[in-house]
């Protein structure tokens, strides 16, 4: 059994099915299934229901695939326990929502305020579906030769038309790590940070590196202070666009912080007792990250350690 991720997007609830991606008469057959259930997206952002101020997903059956067209990308998403197939589809930018029969019944929305609203279930499966999208819309064309690439598989493969290259979504893996020395952990801030905010240091994993060399690296170049020892805590999908973050703890040698200015604005150390009360949302100067983000986890893990 896989252990518990406590993570945002960490829980995908669908079988992907990938022995069916290669059979386009099986994909044909099931898309227009009764039990299908289908999900919208455009311009990245699914369509989200709004029934007297309750947010949810729309997942709709196999009649929404008039409206759609057929023109709309389609990505196979999986098979649910009870054996549905579940497909995204991402709608042009001139399908016009206030002349559908979906109007007045919700919007399409950034996924990003939709966190803490959805339930995990469907962030997840919305998570994949938008990294997806993401990764079509940058690779039309093949980097092999400049050729245009088609999509198979159920939208999880691109093939070029002119000289065979396959493609495949990619992931960016990103190192999250909290160090810590004793009773106390260092965190960062940026700039774009809301004000008050601090969260734990971030970078991605380079070409030639292991996870912990990566997480020794970003912590020593943001920080300036050098892990003894790492820690793998958890990951978590992160479609923005389409990262995996891996969070650690860092165990660091004794000296001073010293910050890159190009990476942080400023970082400082923290105490398991602050971090606690950061985390119940009491501190009278500092806040944490969300519960949907990594960084919570890391933190809410460590200040529980003791």
């Amino acid at each position: 059994m896989l252990p518990e991720n406590p993570n945002t997007f960490a829980k995908f609830p669908l079988d992907k099915a990938g022995l069916r991606r290669k059979d386009a008469a099986w994909l044909a057959e099931a898309v227009n299934a009764a039990d299908a259930r289908l999900s919208l997206f455009q311009d990245m952002k699914p369509f989200i229901l709004d029934e007297n101020d309750k947010r949810s997903v729309a997942w709709l059956g196999p009649q929404a695939r008039a409206l759609i067209g057929e023109k709309a990308l389609c990505v196979f998403l999986g098979i649910d326990a009870q054996g549905a197939p579940h497909f995204a589809f991402d709608l042009p930018k001139r399908f016009d929502l206030s002349e559908s029969p979906l109007a007045g019944m919700g919007a399409f929305e950034d996924m990003r305020p939709m966190l803490p609203i959805l339930p995990a279930d469907d962030l997840a499966i919305l998570g994949c579906a938008k990294s997806l999208f993401e990764w079509h819309a940058k690779h039309g064309f093949c980097a092999q030769c400049g050729g245009r690439s088609a999509v198979v598989d159920g939208g999880w493969k691109r093939v070029c038309d002119a000289c065979g290259a396959e493609h495949f979504p990619r992931v960016d893996p990103v190192v999250i790590m909290l160090p810590v020395r004793g009773d106390h952990c260092c965190m960062g801030r940026q700039a774009r940070f809301p004000r008050g905010m601090w969260s734990a240091l971030a970078g991605f994993v380079e070409p030639g590196e292991t996870i912990e060399e990566a997480v020794a690296r970003e912590t020593l170049e943001e920080a300036g202070l050098v892990v003894e020892a790492v820690k793998l805590h958890s990951s978590q999908p992160w479609p923005f666009p389409s990262s995996l973050m891996i969070g650690a703890i860092a165990e660091v040698a004794v000296g001073d912080i010293n910050v890159d200015m190009d990476e942080l604005d400023e970082a400082r150390w923290f105490s398991r007792a602050e971090i606690k009360t950061m985390l119940a949302g009491k501190h009278e100067s500092a806040w944490a990250p969300p519960p949907f983000a990594i960084a919570h986890q890391l933190l809410k893990s460590w200040s529980e350690e003791a």
